[in-house]
This record gives structure tokens, C-alpha cells and sequence, in this order.
């Protein structure tokens, strides 16, 4: 499959290898974020020393980056290993030193932490060469790892040698609908939504769907099957990020199940609130967990909600887990056809909303409209006036001008009718001070008559359908 996306991210580091000085470049993200692959691309045609470091307690990683370095430079010798990490970075550094024509080196250490974690001198080692040597040629550094915590901390947190050292940095993030939708460009829009809602945007699990193949023969095949990728996939990330698999499994599960607050989670999973409260927070840093925050009532902290961030995450926790009797059964697709796919339109109900807030961003952004928004959510709290929660599915601000735009989101068939309209116009007046300057409705099942006749007529009111949400 041709690369797809990652057109500002490649920009970033492009820009930065064309300086004539050295560079450090810290990129970092969740597993199958496509940090790799997005690394391979960059790297396509340049003078490039790339290593990806191995979960060892030995000294493999050293062999193994000692011999990448001198086939580099001496491709038909026998490679030595290097005493130390010290010793292959002053290598590097006489050889470079040696180059005849001014060339720019390129030196990729993917999975920075596997290698740093087991030698905790080497920040302090890349630092004094950085300082001394580096600093002063034409070359560019780029470390990049899987775990965020350690990036974060231990490489561009304050206390870390490398501090003050990086001129770039990365935190890579999920694809947005709209890219996500490039790798099954001949699906319709529903089942382009439905392929973002079950992957989250991540391109591994992007890169999984076989475009040949149907959706439902995709999704059975993937998550229903005892051989398929994801089958099994959040216990091996939740092995690879924690040791205590069960604990965190647990937590997942509850949340996923609808428990949304920490009182809540701690009954569900028999944790007490304090070990509940510490292992979210280690959730949050992974990305698998996130905390919804509500727009424009982020100061209660009762409306603040936690919901699991990971597309395949969600659907594997609302469909999957149930189902693990039947598939190991081999009965994964009667499953699906029978548990699944009738309720795939309401589990669909707030990724929708999340794409229907990127495509107000997204179109405010581009100029398209006379609003300039610069934040945008889903608001939720109690209406005063009717004495009852509520909530308006996309609140997009202009915080400058105190305009507003809302919007009503629904995945299903069936028409968007009157009392959904009356509904929406009617919660204009709960983002107070804010000045909603436009409606719109977002229905996969498009409008009935009289919410057209009623637009007709309306210049603040808007239709949106699923082919406009993906039009480029």
C-alpha cells in the first residue's frame, strides 16, 4: 500500500533536515501510530544511519546498532561492536568529520526507550556529544519511541540530559476521518465512518482492512475470528505497556461498558478509588483513556466523563469481549450478523458526533466559512429552563467574536424530523454568551420534508449530509 497522510508531519521534519546546522527531532506516539512508516518515508533518498531498538537486557542493541553504524561507512568490512555507546557516537563523529563533500547525515534511533531504559547513561552520553561535537555539523538526530510516558519524561522532560537539545518535536497522532477514508477509497461514506469508528484513525489498524473485501467481511474477519488481528490486539498492547495485565484489563472493561466515573469504575471493577484513580491516570498517558470534558462547563468536574479514546478500543470492549464464547466456537460470524451489526448504528452515535466536530473545524478553518472557530466540542449539562440534562452533539466557538455555530448528529436511516429541529433551535440559547450565528443537522438518513421546506426558508439553518462530510 502507497504512503497516505502524514503531509504536515513530513513537512515538519523536511523542513528541518534542509538546515545546514544539526537538528533533533523528538517524535513519539502511541503503538501502531505509523511512527516507522512515517520515518521510512522521511528517510527515502537520504544519506541515513536508521536503528530500531529491541526489548533486550543484554548488549544485542549495541552489537546490532554497532554493526548498522560501520556497514554504513564501511559496507564490505567486517563490523565490530563498539565497548560502549560512547565509543559508536565518537565513531560516527570521526567518520563524519572525514567526508570529503559537504553531506548531511541523518541518524534515526527508532524505539529510543528500549535501548535507553537498560542503559540509563546514554542520555548523558548523547548529550556530551551533542555538546561537544554535533552541535557543530551538518547532520540530524532524530529519536523516536512508543512509549509516550518515557518520552515525555525521561527525553524532553526538564530533569533529562537531552533537555533544551531537541529544535523539533512530534507527538504523533491518530489520522483524521477524512485521511482514514484514503484506505478504502471505493467504500461508501457510511462505510467509510464505520471503518474510522472501529480503528480510531490508527493506521496499522487502517492498514488491515482488505479493500477486496466487503466491510462486514472485514470487520468479521479481523475482530470475530480467533486469527484475526484484533482479536486479541488490546491485551497484547495492555501486555506491552503494563505488568499488572489484569488490573488494567479490568478498568478498560468497565469503562467500556459505560461506567464513566471513578466511584463508579472502582465498584464495577472491586478496585478501591485510590488504585482505580492511579492506574486511569496511566491509562490517559497511553492514550487508551481519555477524559471528556465537556465545552464551555470544563470547570464542573461533575459533567467530566471518562471514555475509553481508542476506536478499535471501543468496539472491541462493546461487541468483542461479549462474544468471546461464540468465536472461539467458530461461530464469529453468526455472532457478528446477530449482536453486532444491528446495533452498529448506535455504537457509531458519538464517533459520528467526533467527525461531524472536525469537519466544523475543518471547513472554518479553510475559509469556507464567515465564523472563525477555534475550539470545538460537545457540550453537555442541564438546561435551567426545562429543569433536565441535556446536551448539543457540536458546539463550535469563535471566542474572539462570541459567535457560535451548533449542530444535532445522527447515524441512522431514518429522517431527521420536526421535533429533532425544534429541539436544536431551541438549545441555542445554553452556549449563552455565545451568539449562535448557525444550525446545522447532520443525518446519515437525510431530512423529511418539512425540515427542507423549513431550511428553505431559514438562512441560518443548515443540511449536512455523510457525502458532504466526505467530500475533499
Amino acid at each position: 500500500m502507497s504512503f497516505i497522510g502524514r503531509t504536515h508531519e513530513l513537512d515538519a521534519l523536511n523542513r528541518m533536515y534542509n538546515h545546514t546546522d544539526f537538528q533533533m527531532m523528538i517524535l513519539y506516539g502511541r503503538r501502531r501510530i505509523g511512527k516507522t512508516t512515517l520515518l521510512n518515508e522521511f528517510a527515502k533518498g537520504k544519506d541515513t544511519i536508521f536503528y530500531t531498538g529491541i526489548e533486550s537486557k543484554d548488549d544485542e542493541n549495541l552489537r546490532e546498532f554497532s554493526q548498522e553504524v560501520f556497514h554504513h561507512y564501511s559496507p564490505d568490512a567486517s563490523a565490530p561492536s563498539f565497548r560502549s555507546y560512547g565509543n559508536l557516537f565518537t565513531y560516527i563523529t570521526s567518520e563524519e568529520k572525514k567526508r570529503t563533500q559537504n553531506g548531511r547525515l541523518l541518524l534515526i534511533i527508532d524505539e529510543y526507550p528500549y535501548i535507553a531504559i537498560n542503559h540509563p547513561e546514554l542520555a548523558s552520553v548523547l548529550q556530551r556529544e551533542i555538546d561537544h561535537e554535533w552541535k557543530n555539523m551538518n547532520m540530524m538526530l532524530v529519536l523516536c519511541g512508543s512509549s509516550i510516558t518515557f518520552m515525555e519524561e525521561e527525553v524532553l522532560g526538564e530533569k533529562s540530559p537531552l533537555f533544551g537539545r531537541r529544535t523539533g518535536q512530534i507527538d504523533l497522532l491518530p489520522l483524521d476521518y477524512l485521511t482514514s477514508a484514503r484506505f478504502v477509497p471505493d467504500y461508501t461514506p457510511e462505510e467509510k465512518a464505520i471503518v474510522y469508528g472501529v480503528t480510531g484513525g490508527i493506521p496499522k489498524y487502517l492498514s488491515m482492512f482488505d479493500t477486496s473485501l466487503s466491510l462486514d467481511e472485514n470487520i468479521t474477519n479481523e475482530f470475530f475470528s480467533t486469527s484475526g488481528y484484533f482479536y486479541e490486539e488490546p491485551k497484547n498492547l495492555l501486555q506491552q505497556e503494563f505488568r499488572d495485565v489484569s488490573l488494567y484489563f479490568a478498568i478498560v472493561n468497565a469503562v467500556g461498558g459505560g461506567c464513566t466515573h471513578v466511584n463508579e469504575i472502582s465498584e464495577k471493577t472491586g478496585f478501591d478509588t485510590a488504585r482505580t484513580s492511579q492506574a486511569l491516570r496511566k491509562l490517559e498517558a497511553v492514550r487508551i483513556i481519555r477524559k471528556d470534558i465537556p465545552i464551555l462547563n470544563e470547570k464542573n468536574k461533575k459533567l467530566t466523563q471518562y471514555v475509553l479514546n481508542d476506536g478499535m478500543f471501543r468496539f472491541w470492549f462493546r461487541f468483542v469481549s461479549h462474544g468471546i464464547g461464540a468465536i472461539e466456537r467458530f461461530a464469529g460470524e453468526k455472532y457478528y450478523q446477530t449482536m453486532v451489526r444491528p446495533f452498529i448504528h448506535e455504537y457509531m452515535g458519538p464517533i459520528f458526533e467526533e467527525i461531524c466536530q472536525e469537519y466544523v473545524f475543518r471547513e472554518s478553518l479553510s475559509g469556507a466559512s464567515d465564523i472563525f472557530i477555534t475550539k470545538v466540542g460537545k457540550w453537555r449539562g442541564t438546561d435551567s429552563e426545562k429543569k433536565c440534562p441535556a446536551d448539543i452533539d457540536v458546539v463550535g466557538l469563535d471566542e474572539a467574536a462570541k459567535f457560535a455555530v451548533i449542530g444535532e448528529c445522527k447515524f441512522k436511516n431514518s429522517s431527521f424530523g420536526k421535533e429533532e429541529y425544534e429541539t436544536l433551535l431551541n438549545r441555542g440559547r445554553l452556549v449563552q454568551p455565545y451568539d449562535v450565528r448557525q444550525y446545522l443537522i447532520f443525518s446519515l438518513g437525510g431530512i423529511t420534508d418539512w425540515v427542507e421546506d423549513e431550511i428553505s426558508t431559514s438562512a441560518n439553518v443548515r443540511y449536512i449530509s455523510i457525502q458532504d462530510i466526505y467530500t475533499e
